[in-house]
């Protein structure tokens, strides 16, 4: 692994460490209510909260539109891997969707009524669409670009997107915190299997080594 890729990798680092604390640190998860309840009690009644969530996502989703063409104009050779990682991104979301049918967690919002607009009873809270979502376009943009810049800026705004549901009062942090684990997770996997077919079909080193 060269030091552009360790610089590149270092934001997953971080990242993991965030979240480790968020699930597991104090087990099994009480510090995640109380970080919602001082965080929504403040913000989910701000105008325009909601807006937080949705720009950051906006942002990284034409991130992932320049980060495909600039792959696509300058290099080819990382192209199958990142059309691989982009469609690794609607995986994750049938992931994350999947997941809530399995822990069918209810929102904090229906024990807090700090939202403004709650999410019915059956939509789940565990994981977060959202954060799922944004963490895995993180994946597709890192893939395309390698640039270590761009890594630490992705995982920024995904954290932004994620920090903005607890914001509205819709989900806890260990959501967020999960949503950001089966993101990066599921479309890094899709991504490492998009390497080792064209690993094999070209007989040589990984796209994404």
């Amino acid at each position: 692994m060269t030091a552009l890729a360790r610089r590149t990798l270092a934001p997953f680092a971080t990242l993991s460490a965030a979240v480790a604390v968020l699930l597991l640190l104090p087990f099994p998860g009480s510090l995640s209510p109380t970080l919602y309840r001082a965080v929504a009690s403040v913000t989910a009644g701000v105008p325009g909260v909601d807006l937080v969530s949705l720009g950051a996502l906006g942002l990284l989703a034409a991130g992932v539109a320049l980060a495909v063409g600039h792959a696509w104009r300058a290099h080819r050779d990382r192209l199958p891997v990142t059309l691989a990682a982009a469609t690794g991104v609607p995986v994750a979301y049938g992931t994350s969707e999947g997941l809530k049918l399995v822990l069918t967690q209810e929102r904090p919002c229906t024990r807090w009524s700090y939202a403004a607009h709650c999410p019915p009873p059956g939509d789940w809270s565990l994981p977060s669409n959202h954060a799922t979502v944004a963490f895995a376009a993180v994946v597709v943009l890192v893939v395309a670009t390698r640039a270590a810049w761009v890594a630490w800026s992705a995982v920024a705004l995904a954290a932004v997107a994620a920090a903005g549901r607890v914001m509205e009062g819709v989900h806890y942090p260990h959501d967020v915190a999960l949503g950001a684990v089966v993101g990066v997770g599921v479309t890094a996997l899709v991504a490492w299997a998009a390497a080792v077919v064209v690993r094999r079909h070209r007989g040589g080193t990984p796209a994404t080594a």
